[in-house]
């Protein structure tokens, strides 16, 4: 990531542009294996940058309170990141504490068989709309007999 981009990309979502947050976004933009913070720190220090354990955690919850990044909770493990921040279907691993993108294609096929009355039904006894539909799989990494 070029220096011009992250300061448009900060600027649009009114983050102040420093060293430090350009490093933690650009190296989590470039990865695809939603770190934690203690690897995206990892991934940081690699690149050169020094950054705190205490940078890294307040700048990830800038950026996902400004919509730059999503947390990704882990059931009894330590929350992952993903710049990712369209909808699209996760993959957890409990096993292995590791998420993964579903690939787009099998994601529209899951989501295609979805009965929309079901929705209808959801929003009419509930009193509620539904604005979107997320779900994510669990799973471990083994044979799929």
């Amino acid at each position: 990531m070029q220096p011009v981009e992250a300061k448009r990309i900060f600027k649009e979502h009114g983050v102040r542009y420093t060293g430090r947050r350009k490093a933690v976004y650009k190296c989590l933009i470039e990865t695809r294996t939603h770190p934690t913070a203690e690897e995206l720190q990892s991934l940081v220090l690699e690149g050169g940058c020094h950054v705190s354990t205490a940078t890294v955690y307040n700048t990830l919850a800038l950026f996902c309170r400004l919509g730059l990044a999503r947390r990704l909770p882990i059931p009894g493990g330590a929350d992952r990141y993903d710049a990712d921040t369209t909808d699209h279907l996760h993959l957890r691993l409990d096993d292995l504490g590791e998420i993964h993108d579903v690939p787009d294609d099998l994601a529209e096929a899951l989501f295609s068989v979805m009965d929309s009355k079901i929705l209808d039904q959801i929003e009419s006894r509930m009193g509620i709309s539904v604005d979107r539909v997320g779900l994510h799989l669990i799973g471990h990494r083994g044979s799929h007999e």
